[in-house]
């Protein structure tokens, strides 16, 4: 698909399409292989601090994720958003269960668990509308997590992605911040 012809929200338009017309079986079925693509990377594996997302509507589902990583003895931290300030912080949770809906409605911890600043992570795990095979990525369109990653710039991130999100190449600006890995149902794809 060529897509510098086309704005990023006709992109985003596109890709959440594709994405949505997954079947929730299908999605399901995908979002094990990407959690079991991911945690078999060294870098995953040697992570003590991480920064996990609760999926939201069709992304990709990181609910065994969480468990998974939390049962592995590794400190989790979600994010929860802060729309006025445009930003992100980064709260820890012990259990899946302290998840509540926040902004938007997506599950967030809770504000008075322990904070974390994000360069002191040593994984951002990350969703995103749309990848790249350059470490392209392109967001829903608040910057919420550009931000952070301007923050964190030495910390490694990954995104999370069924393989139909991803194209050849994403029209980028120049404060757009890539990712060092992209896994999906099919694999696992290093940038850097």
């Amino acid at each position: 698909m060529e897509t510098f012809s086309l704005s990023k929200k006709e992109l985003r338009k596109i890709f959440l399409a594709k994405r949505a017309s997954l079947t929730p079986e299908t999605r399901k079925k995908y979002s094990s292989r990407i959690a079991k693509n991911l945690q078999s990377y060294p870098l995953y594996r040697r992570a003590k601090r991480i920064l996990l997302y609760a999926h939201f509507r069709e992304e990709v589902e990181t609910d065994t994720l969480i468990t998974k990583a939390l049962q592995e003895g590794k400190e989790v931290y979600l994010p929860r958003t802060y729309p006025k300030e445009k930003k992100l912080r980064l709260f820890r949770i012990l259990s899946p269960k302290e998840l509540q809906p926040g902004t938007y409605g997506i599950l967030e911890p809770p504000e008075e668990n322990p904070e974390i600043s994000p360069e002191k992570l040593d994984l951002i795990i990350t969703p995103g509308v749309a990848f790249d095979h350059q470490g392209g990525r392109l967001g829903y369109g608040g910057g919420f997590y550009d931000r952070l990653f301007a923050k964190a710039h030495e910390v490694k991130r990954i995104g999370l992605a069924f393989s139909c999100q991803v194209t050849e190449k994403l029209p980028l600006e120049e404060h757009d911040i890539r990712l060092h890995a992209l896994v999906t149902e099919k694999g696992l794809e290093e940038f850097y």
